[in-house]
């Protein structure tokens, strides 16, 4: 029985539904040819040595309660960085549009921790006294920048509205951490001037909302050279004249030189964040709904600690930039029941108000060596014959985004007849790769239906470089088209289709070539993976008919596929079923699936932890291990009682490849309504050492029956720690 520290009593044998199942499933299923029938895999190699996953008495992190979206990072020196949002008063309420409630307002928090087995006694992170105090990163949530009838005409007069934060979101390169956030405290008019001018923030009636004025958000930075240790003041990246959201970064770092590099995107859309139609998970004020001249932004910064006492030099940011030409001089308003609104409260002029044919939204960035990556999903044009989205790419050098209209436009890598959306990619360097490796994998999306109909899970690779022309299967040589009429022809080859009747298929049948339209009723989503030299894992949360999932004839489960490059070319593997979880009121939701870090070359220098030279064998990455965890929650349809409340969390891991998995462990002692639990679990974030021996991760916790405000239940970021033990050396 897998072991796990419960304070509030015997969970295991309430959950055992759920647990049980998945335990019996992955010990017999997992270790087979996992969903495959007739000519499957060949058989696994002998069952790995026994090891047990045991997880920490969880402990809670954030002060208050209003605990949200926390993100835990490990920094190269092995310190745990975690970093949540939360509120210090409940007196000073919002308007969250997309939950439809008043709530206090947040601001951004980290604290840290790093585990020391040479400390008296011994500093594991299982206990609140090993962690610092909160540092608070944004300090807007007691500010305001504008003033709205955010109450609504049911409470006439223009009242300031606090700077509330959205979630943070936080990149890790060697010793440097960024984090970017939108919220809305805009109080700088105009970046190009020094000192602090006058706002230009905006706001958007909603007459959905009982005719409530919601302010316009715009993006932020903050920094950290030390591991986190200590952070700059936060930086103001856009002004609130168009409404930021889904912003994201990433960076590389030499800790050879102590040079690096990081960049930053999001999106702005000058109308105004968008209500979604409740057609799909991802939908309803979360930016996935843009109005036309939505365009992504970047900026960039360059790094150098090579000279100690050169503060200067230290983190050189740059102006940030449009990436994308969906704005072209165009002013109007399309909908004049949304009317956007100035500082003043009047109603803004739509002659001064930026539009577009098309919009862009929920990029991803990323970069390799100096070479910027960023995709992103855009709108084909009005609806009609050209309804749904296309996925764009784009690949520059980081310091260089394209200065022009003409070069602005980005390579539809997605089939262009087709529906896509949520593009994710994962990269490598070139040395990692090998020769014509991958130093690339993006996945996303994609299907013949509108948003919430059925899709499928399709993937690219960039083979030996990064650059469109290196994709596999291939994309058409003139892919970077903004003439929309040219996109919608485009001869790109399909993307493989790694999803498509996942538990039907065969080495002879791989399932690589399906349509969406092969299976109209499955569906799949949630995509994570992980890259690490000639080897690709995706996992996909994936269903066999959406039509019985409110039924519960039908459930989510989390399948893996792997891909191996090997002499020149690779194969596919046949998808496997992870969770196995058979009880079909129970979906998995937000799963992640992630490997090890790269290891310390200090402690580690060959990379064996069997070798003389290394001082800690825990610092040597182990790419055999990969772990998989991932929330549960209840399978109803979305319009029955709000949807499918979230359940809890569990855990499991494989040292072999993520060719067996052990038995899974409840991860989060909250186990929700399902199981008579007034707590319930959701959204975790995980990492993991080098050897993949010790496992951290951070969660959202929420309890029903404590409200910090009316109809809001209380909420904390809750950390809890593992370990897998009988780790195989590489």
């Amino acid at each position: 029985m897998p072991h796990f520290h419960d304070p509030k009593g015997p969970w295991w044998p309430r959950l055992s539904i759920i647990a049980g199942s998945i335990v019996a499933s992955l010990i017999g299923a997992c270790g087979g040819g996992g969903g495959g029938v007739d000519a499957g895999p060949p058989p696994p190699s002998p069952a790995p040595a026994p090891a047990m996953i045991t997880t920490s008495t969880p402990l809670t992190l954030s002060d208050f309660g209003s605990g949200d979206k926390p993100k835990i990072q490990r920094a190269g020196d092995g310190t745990l960085v975690v970093i949540y949002g939360d509120a210090a008063d409940n007196s000073r309420l919002v308007y969250d549009v997309q939950a439809q409630v008043e709530r206090p307002a947040r601001d951004i928090y980290v604290k840290t921790c790093k585990p020391d087995a040479s400390a008296v006694p011994v500093k594991t992170c299982d206990d609140l006294v090993d962690w610092s105090a909160a540092t608070n990163l944004s300090q807007s949530s007691d500010k305001s920048s504008i003033a709205t009838e955010w109450q609504g005409p049911s409470s006439p007069g223009l009242k300031a509205y606090p700077g509330d934060i959205d979630k943070p979101t936080v990149k890790t390169s060697g010793p440097v951490m960024v984090v970017t956030w939108v919220s809305k405290y805009c109080p700088d008019g105009d970046l190009g001037t020094a000192g602090i001018q006058a706002p230009v923030q905006r706001a958007l009636r909603y007459p959905e909302r009982d005719g409530r004025v919601i302010p316009f958000a715009c993006a932020w930075m903050v920094h950290s050279l030390n591991n986190g240790g200590s952070w700059s003041a936060a930086v103001q990246l856009s002004t609130g004249l168009r409404d930021a959201i889904q912003d994201s970064s990433s960076g590389t770092f030499n800790t050879d030189t102590r040079r690096g590099q990081v960049n930053a995107s999001w999106q702005e859309d000058p109308q105004g964040l968008r209500l979604g139609g409740g057609d799909g998970p991802g939908d309803g004020a979360s930016g996935a709904d843009v109005n036309g001249g939505t365009d992504i932004w970047y900026t960039s910064a360059t790094i150098d600690l090579s000279v100690p006492s050169t503060p200067a030099d230290d983190f050189d940011l740059a102006a940030p930039v449009r990436l994308t030409d969906n704005w072209q001089g165009q002013y109007g308003l399309a909908d004049q029941s949304h009317p956007v609104v100035d500082g003043m409260g009047a109603s803004v002029d739509p002659a001064q108000i930026e539009t577009g044919v098309v919009g862009a939204s929920r990029p991803n960035i990323g970069m390799v060596s100096n070479t910027a990556i960023v995709a992103y999903e855009e709108t084909k044009g009005p609806e009609g014959p050209n309804a749904g989205k296309f996925v764009r790419y784009h690949a520059f050098p980081f310091a260089e985004p394209a200065a022009t209209a003409a070069d602005k436009a980005g390579c539809v890598i997605s089939h262009p007849l087709k529906n896509a959306r949520r593009v994710r990619f994962l990269t490598q360097s070139p040395a990692d790769a090998g020769t014509g490796g991958i130093q690339i994998a993006v996945f996303w999306k994609e299907g013949i239906f509108d948003k919430g109909g059925p899709s499928d899970i399709v993937v690219r690779r960039g083979m030996g470089g990064l650059q469109p022309g290196d994709m596999a299967p291939a994309v058409a040589p003139a892919c970077a088209t903004s003439d929309y009429a040219t996109a919608m022809g485009l001869n790109n080859a399909p993307a493989e289709n790694i999803s498509s009747r996942s538990p039907q298929l065969t080495m002879a049948d791989n399932g690589l070539g399906d349509g969406t339209e092969t299976n109209a009723s499955e569906n799949a989503l949630a995509h994570r993976g992980v890259l690490r030299g000639s080897d690709l894992w995706i996992g996909y949360s994936y269903t066999g008919d959406l039509a019985k999932l409110p039924l519960q004839l039908e459930n989510y489960n989390f399948w893996i596929r792997k891909y191996t490059f090997a002499g020149g070319s690779g194969t596919w593997d046949l998808p496997r079923n992870v969770t196995n979880i058979t009880d079909r009121r129970i979906n998995v939701r937000e799963p992640r699936l992630f490997g090890t870090p790269k290891g310390s070359a200090a402690s580690c220098p060959s990379g064996r932890p069997d070798d003389p030279t290394t001082t800690d064998p825990t610092a040597c990455q182990n790419t055999n291990v990969i772990y998989v965890a991932w929330g549960t929650q209840e399978n109803l349809a979305p319009d029955v009682s709000g949807g499918g409340a979230n359940l809890g969390i569990f855990i499991t891991a494989s040292i072999d490849a993520a060719r067996n998995f052990y038995p899974p462990v409840q991860y989060s002692v909250a186990a929700g309504r399902l199981f008579d639990d007034d707590e319930s679990a959701y959204e975790s974030q995980v990492v993991t050492r080098p050897d993949g021996g010790r496992f951290y991760g951070v969660w959202n916790q929420a309890d029903a029956t404590v409200q910090v405000a009316p109809g809001v239940a209380k909420t904390v970021a809750e950390y809890g720690s593992g370990s897998l033990t009988a780790i195989v050396s590489p």
